[in-house]
């Protein structure tokens, strides 16, 4: 029975010198790093470099992650340079590409598979953070909104409460503006109520995570006031 095809590319074989020059490449950088480090201790001299503030402190980590930056980049050219003539090769089908060479091929195919795919998801990961970015502003939008229908609410309620304080011995003019400030709170409550309700669907369907934002959750969680005017 033959084996099914796998898209998994065959792993290289190295041989005993192959590997023994990488060996010694990764034994090489790592020699590099600790020369570097034993020489900064040997010309640190806390005489010439005591102690200081915030600003020093925070350009010693700029010089650091300059330093470590250049590191990087150096290995990193170094690396692709060894790296570029067996490469060409590969890819090229070179008449003097060695088998090892050859073999690259598929591990070159399914690296540049691999970038792509990241990309993609990187794009699409990108977007959905500016649609969660975009609904959660959209959210404080109508947050603030319904904190300025509650506080209108609370006014006319208190405008409301004073002039039945004081209608006592209320003329037909008094009550019907009475009864007219009572319809303007009611039409304010079901409009806060509707808009309420409202900031509250669009939250909580919008799949951000609103039980962690003190703000969303008020919108989504807080309950109506029914108190009677």
């Amino acid at each position: 029975m033959a084996d099914e095809p796998t898209d998994d590319p065959t792993p290289l074989i190295l041989s005993n010198d192959e590997k023994h020059i990488l060996s010694l490449h990764d034994r090489l950088q790592r020699l590099q790093l600790d020369i570097a480090l034993l020489t900064a201790r040997k010309n640190y001299d806390p005489r010439k470099n005591p102690p200081a503030g915030d600003g020093s402190i925070e350009a010693a980590q700029k010089a650091l992650l300059d330093s470590r930056s250049k590191y990087v980049l150096r290995n990193q050219v170094v690396d692709s340079v060894i790296a570029a003539n067996p490469i060409l090769q590969a890819v090229h089908n070179g008449t003097k590409a060695s088998p090892i060479e050859r073999d690259l091929l598929p591990m070159l195919e399914k690296r540049d598979q691999s970038s792509s795919v990241l990309a993609q998801q990187s794009s699409e990961l990108r977007t959905l953070l500016d649609e969660i970015t975009e609904v959660e502003s959209k959210s404080l939008s109508l947050g603030r909104e319904n904190v300025e229908l509650a506080s209108t609410l609370l006014e006319l309620a208190e405008e409301t409460n004073r002039n039945k304080a004081e209608a006592v011995n209320m003329d037909p003019e008094r009550a019907a503006e009475i009864s007219s400030l009572e319809s303007q709170v009611k039409l304010s409550r079901q409009r806060w109520r509707v808009l309420k309700g409202t900031a509250s669907a669009v939250v909580a369907g919008s799949g951000v995570d609103w039980s962690r934002d003190a703000e969303l959750r008020d919108i989504v969680l807080d309950p109506e006031n029914e108190d009677d005017v």
